[in-house]
């Protein structure tokens, strides 16, 4: 890239690891980048922990990064509840994260179909109860807070269904239902990251490994976006932004 990098926002999922794993040439390059004092932070749409427990993940693979600097869609699930419902009842399809962000933001949780709200995030104890509490809840007029649009998420073994396949799933069900969709590719992960670190967008880079979330929000928050070939299943679409392509984040060299 011939435009020099002044600041760094990164992904999470398919750029530092897959599931649990680290993606050791991606650590050793944030080593490096942190050591030489570039402005980094992580944007993800992944709604399983809050940002203090994927800046302990973080800190343990020596990326020493405050939780101040990952930003998620469950900041941004608490401001649309403030804004848009405060004080509603929702139901909660996911972890203990966006639960807590849920009675932060105001609202209270419920467990029934009676719920104005049907928060849906990451959840690996879903079954077919939620499913059907939420599907309820919807037809009564709820509405579906999703925090992201993502149907495929990377895990060491290959892939797992993301919220997006659930997003779909509620669609199918729920005649006319309009959800609301958190998280990358709305740019406000972005914006918040590029406010946090002072950067100018025309100086950043968002790296990521999903065009239809990470580059798409990086074309819509201004920034340069940079694909990461760790996704095997991507295919080229009418309407991909443009965007560089690397294949190691050693390739870039910030600062």
């Amino acid at each position: 890239m011939s435009k020099p990098i002044r600041a760094v926002i990164s992904d999470l999922d398919g750029v530092v690891w897959r599931g649990e794993a680290a993606i050791p040439s991606s650590v050793v390059a944030l080593r490096r980048w942190f050591e030489r004092g570039v402005p980094l932070a992580f944007a993800t749409n992944n709604s399983a922990h809050s940002a203090a427990e994927f800046a302990r993940v973080l800190n343990g693979f020596g990326i020493p990064v405050a939780p101040s600097h990952v930003i998620t869609p469950i900041e941004a699930l608490t401001a649309w509840l403030q804004t848009n419902r405060p004080g509603a009842n929702c139901y909660v399809i996911g972890g203990d994260a966006l639960r807590t962000s849920v009675i932060a933001a105001g609202g209270h949780v419920v467990e029934d179909a009676g719920a104005e709200v049907v928060v849906l995030g990451t959840d690996y104890d879903l079954g077919y109860t939620k499913l059907r509490i939420a599907t309820n809840a919807l037809l009564n007029g709820a509405v579906l807070l999703a925090t992201n649009p993502d149907v495929l998420s990377p895990v060491e073994d290959g892939f797992e269904p993301c919220v997006g396949a659930l997003v779909a799933l509620f669609d199918a069900a729920v005649p006319g239902l309009e959800p609301v969709i958190l998280g990358k590719p709305q740019p406000g992960l972005l914006l918040a990251a590029l406010d946090l670190l002072g950067a100018d967008p025309g100086d950043t880079i968002m790296i990521g490994d999903q065009v239809s979330t990470d580059m798409k929000a990086a074309a819509a928050a201004g920034v340069r976006g940079i694909r990461i070939t760790t996704n095997p299943h991507y295919r080229p679409c009418p309407g991909d932004p443009p965007h560089g392509v690397i294949d190691c984040l050693s390739e870039l060299s910030p600062g």
